[in-house]
């Protein structure tokens, strides 16, 4: 990896983060593997970088490593900043080294990233300036936590051979209409007009419940109650304006399930899921909100069972590999393989299978993939001994942490169902992701039903086809020309 060099600490802090084009020109290009209709990034060494935020000074690296990161365990840190994989301005640093303004941190990765539907995403409009696509579900928009180059942004870059802006988000699960810019100029203007609601929006949701025939509205103030984590819920002493109207558009008897129009008057993250959840209408199959009682739940309650649920999911390599320590890992080199402290380089490097089920989620689940199942046999590095050993351990969704047992042939039982282990696409014995055991999502996890199907912006309008999940008959005629349903 070259040398970067270092902007000098008198400039203001912005400007000494890295540039986004110099990493890009560093990074090898990715490679992708389509296995069961899900795609894979073949992981890849990869170069972790920050300066030293105000919160972290007088603190040691340690301590703020496995408290602001905690995809590792401390176990981890420790013999990663003792071999080099963690560098502070270039040079390995003790455990103990107390973190001061200015201080350049570097992490050396093995990154493994989740996989993601493989789904072509359909052009909706194009200009010169203006890019309308319809987002499939379980892809993030942009480069966030674990997903890098899984995503949307860095999926139609590629395609496009060149550089796009976002505007607006819409969640991972989520599907539908994304509005992109091909040059700054359009994207602060577009950006604007999302931020000042100039911008009407239509979503599909499916919902648990009898809707009123007549609709609802819900103006209850929304709350972040973690940052971090991203979750949301109703707070009438701290939350935020927010506003959304519903308009039920079909009734399910046999399901107890409506299909409904949600209408957004305001931009806040979730709105619409936690505005359905209040109203006791949660979105079918949403992974956090219409989960038992938690929006009736105080702020505090929420938002401490919610991280703890959210974090247990990560923590596979204590859950399946039985607390293995990371530092028998990394320590399998000798100390030649140690980064010298004037070095930039990092060290020298020598879908699932389920369970028949009749649900009606795994059908429309099944709909989201085109690509023939391949036989997948279990890979190397397994740690499980028997079908009677019993684990705890999440899924790739967010679940409460359950037990798990294994089969005869290495696959994990969990909730009733069954799961593969991600395949090991490449192998680096100093990484401790590679000794993971982790779970191939199920196709039900990966999508929820709520969809973006109709954009109005700066004097034009942008409509995207029906989601799977959604049949055309459950929308009345009078909705056809919102929805640009052909009446044939």
């Amino acid at each position: 990896m070259a040398t970067e060099e270092i902007v000098s600490p008198k400039r203001k802090r912005r400007r000494c983060l890295p540039v986004r084009e110099i990493m890009e020109a560093e990074e090898e290009k990715p490679e992708f593997k389509v296995i069961d209709g899900l795609r894979y990034v073949v992981p890849y060494n990869f170069v972790l970088r920050t300066y030293a935020k105000k919160r972290w000074f007088d603190q040691s690296i340690l301590e703020v490593l496995t408290r602001e990161f905690q995809a590792y365990p401390a176990s981890y840190y420790k013999s990663a900043l003792a071999s080099g994989r963690i560098t502070v301005n270039d040079k390995i640093v003790a455990c103990e080294y107390l973190l001061r303004d200015h201080d350049f941190i570097a992490h050396y990765v093995h990154r493994h990233e989740p996989p993601v539907l493989d789904r072509e995403v359909e052009t909706i409009a194009e200009t010169e300036e203006i890019l309308v696509v319809n987002k499939p579900a379980s892809i993030p928009i942009h480069t966030t936590g674990r997903y890098r180059h899984n995503t949307l942004l860095k999926h139609l870059e590629r395609k496009h051979s060149k550089k796009l802006y976002t505007c607006h988000r819409l969640d991972r699960l989520t599907s539908g209409i994304i509005v992109l810019l091909k040059n700054t100029q359009k994207a602060k203007e577009y950006g604007a007009l999302f931020r000042d609601q100039q911008v009407k929006k239509t979503y599909l949701a499916l919902v648990d419940g009898e809707f009123p025939e007549t609709g609802m509205s819900c103006s209850e103030p929304i709350l972040q109650v973690s940052h971090k984590l991203g979750i949301n819920k109703v707070d009438h002493d701290n939350g935020k304006p927010a506003h959304t109207d519903f308009k039920r558009l079909h009734y399910d008897s046999a399901t107890r399930r409506s299909l409904v129009l949600c209408l957004p008057q305001s931009g806040k993250m979730h709105q619409i899921r936690v505005h359905l959840a209040h109203r006791g209408f949660p979105i079918t199959n949403d992974p956090i909100y219409s989960r038992e009682n938690w929006a009736k739940k105080s702020t505090e309650e929420f938002s401490k069972e919610l991280t703890e649920v959210l974090f247990k999911r990560d923590n596979i390599s204590r859950l399946l590999n039985k607390e293995q320590e990371s530092s028998a890992i990394l320590s399998s080199k000798d100390s030649s393989d140690q980064v010298k402290s004037n070095s930039t380089k990092p060290p020298d490097e020598t879908s699932p299978k389920l369970l028949t089920s009749d649900s009606e989620t795994k059908q429309i689940a099944d709909k989201l993939t085109t690509t023939e199942p391949t036989n997948m046999s279990s890979t190397s590095h397994e740690t499980a001994e028997n079908s009677e050993n019993k684990l705890t351990v999440s899924g790739d969704g967010i679940k409460q942490a359950a037990e798990v047992s294994m089969t005869t042939d290495g696959k994990f039982c969990l909730d009733g169902k069954v799961f593969e282990r991600i395949p090991q696409l490449s192998y680096d014995e100093k990484c401790p992701e590679c000794a993971w055991i982790r779970l191939v999502p199920a196709l039900e996890d990966m999508f929820i039903f709520l969809h973006a199907v109709r954009y109005e912006l700066d004097g034009s309008f942008y409509v995207s086809p029906l989601p799977e999940w959604c049949q055309k008959e459950w929308i009345p005629s009078k909705f056809h020309d919102l929805l640009q349903i052909s009446s044939d």
